[in-house]
């Protein structure tokens, strides 16, 4: 029976990254529309601009919660959180020298985000929550803020709240990882390093590795029937013989994309799993079900 990527995924709150143009958008949406397809509520997070989210949901987003956080929300709802009234928290804010002092804080910005991520697990309104990280250099040292200003902070409210967070939504068990790379040796390399870092920084690995714009193979016999095809119709040799050029050079970037499947197959995670290369933007149900196909292979 076919399952879905979401049962490789036993936690509350995933996070996907991955090198900026490698699809994670659309993975992160495919993984909350999968969630939802298996009777969980599931919420889709991004900040500040959620046209990515929008588009790759499409007629999808009935199923989904699309979560758009706000930093300068965000930021009030966090402080507000601390001070225990939110609008001492936007006077604050609203305030330009305050908001020039608060800004100075290092990391804040993140650790804003990730409160509302908190703030969401603990509402219990949804049982997945899918998280759109920003590029993968970035997302390691967001995951790492709330145990840094648990750390240096201790017993302050902001270090209290630091622990919290970590805790609740980053800590192993808690939270899980997912990774987008693209079936190209350099940008699989950079994975790699991403996932060793993971392993030091963070003390995981990542629960899976999705291996995106993978080409697949052309149909068994496609070669021949141009010949055959050329042998009967000799006016047509002209164009058959442009097409052998197409297929030979789709052949090689298979043998391309194959060996960078291999490579990814090496690097440290639970899964790694595969993406087909679309000729156009996929929909998050069309990626969710090729996921669904590999996560059960």
């Amino acid at each position: 029976m076919p399952i879905g990527i979401s049962s490789l995924l036993k936690a509350p709150v995933v996070y996907v990254t991955g090198k900026g143009g490698v699809g994670k958008t659309t993975v992160a949406a495919a993984i909350a529309y999968d969630a939802s397809r298996h009777g969980q509520r599931a919420a889709l997070v991004e900040f500040d601009d959620g046209e990515a989210g929008e588009r790759t949901l499409g007629a999808d987003r009935s199923h989904v919660a699309h979560v758009v956080l706000r930093y300068d929300k965000s930021l009030v709802d966090t402080l507000g959180s601390i001070l225990g009234a939110k609008i001492i928290a936007r006077a604050l804010v609203s305030h330009h020298a305050l908001r020039r002092l608060i800004s100075a804080v290092p990391a804040l910005r993140e650790f804003a985000f990730l409160d509302r991520v908190c703030a969401l697990a603990s509402s219990k309104r949804y049982d997945r929550i899918i998280v759109d990280l920003p590029a993968s250099g970035h997302a390691l040292d967001w995951l790492r803020v709330p145990n840094a200003f648990a750390r240096f902070l201790g017993r302050s409210p902001l270090g209290v709240l630091g622990r919290r967070i970590h805790d609740e939504v980053v800590a192993v068990g808690m939270s899980e990882i997912v990774v987008v790379t693209l079936a190209e040796p350099l940008v699989v390399k950079e994975t790699e390093q991403l996932c060793e870092r993971m392993k030091n920084e963070l003390g995981t690995v990542p629960s899976v590795v999705v291996v995106n714009r993978v080409m697949m193979p052309d149909p068994d016999g496609a070669w021949e029937a141009v010949v055959a095809l050329a042998e009967r119709h000799p006016a047509l040799a002209s164009d058959a013989k442009e097409l052998l050029d197409i297929l030979r050079a789709r052949s090689d970037q298979v043998d391309d994309t194959e060996y960078a499947f291999g490579l990814a197959r090496a690097v440290q995670a639970r899964h790694v799993i595969r993406l087909p290369d679309a000729a156009a933007d996929p929909s998050a149900a069309d990626v969710a079900q090729w996921l669904c196909a590999e996560a059960s292979s």
